[in-house]
């Protein structure tokens, strides 16, 4: 089996992303032949072309505005009506991640790539919500407060593998809600007065 790993952040590295892809690959082992894809430096030719003979296509991106980063939306409309044609028994995978706790933040940005499917003649396989994307690097996949990232990654990889459809499913981080709004609220803070605002300039009226 071929598969295509799309990256849709537009960090070039050390993105929540990336962190979530290699999980993936991980789990999707050495029996499956499988590639990287950068959205922020793919041209709609290239992505045709790399579409040839693959199986499945997993895109993997941050929410922004719940929806999708524009980068990566530009590249699925300019590719949507030819994709189909060169191969229309792709199946797509898509993995959103979100800086809030709730994983079904996200559900809007899968239904747009559900969408997507139905425009490209494209068939959809499943979508994974995740929420504090953020916290991906806090420890390694599956361990402590990613172990749902990790059983979700070991379920989605599972009917990749399979070329299976399945629900839309969603995940939280294996850590109190209140302790992510407090990390979260003392970052903001830090970010603050690294930029020389004040505490106060905050909750300023102007």
């Amino acid at each position: 089996m071929k598969i295509m790993l799309l990256n849709g952040s537009p960090k070039s590295n050390n993105s929540a992303s990336e962190i979530i892809i290699n999980g993936l690959c991980q789990r999707l082992g050495t029996t499956n032949e499988y590639f990287l894809l950068n959205a922020m430096k793919t041209n709609k030719a290239e992505f045709i072309e790399k579409t040839n003979g693959i199986n499945a296509i997993v895109i993997v991106f941050p929410l922004y505005v719940d929806g999708i980063p524009s980068h990566l939306l530009r590249l699925l409309y300019d590719v949507k009506n030819e994709i189909g044609c060169t191969n229309n028994q792709l199946i797509i995978y898509a993995i959103v991640n979100n800086g809030f706790y709730e994983g079904t933040q996200n559900s809007i940005a899968l239904e747009m790539i559900q969408n997507f499917c139905v425009s490209a003649n494209l068939k959809w396989g499943q979508g994974l919500g995740v929420g504090a994307g953020g916290m991906s690097s806090a420890a390694p996949i599956g361990q402590g407060p990613m172990k749902n990232l990790g059983l979700a990654l070991d379920k989605i990889s599972a009917n990749i593998k399979n070329s299976a459809t399945d629900d839309n499913f969603f995940i939280e981080p294996n850590f109190p809600k209140f302790l992510y709004k407090i990390s979260a609220h003392f970052g903001w803070r830090r970010q603050a007065k690294n930029n020389g605002i004040k505490h106060r300039d905050i909750y300023s009226k102007r």
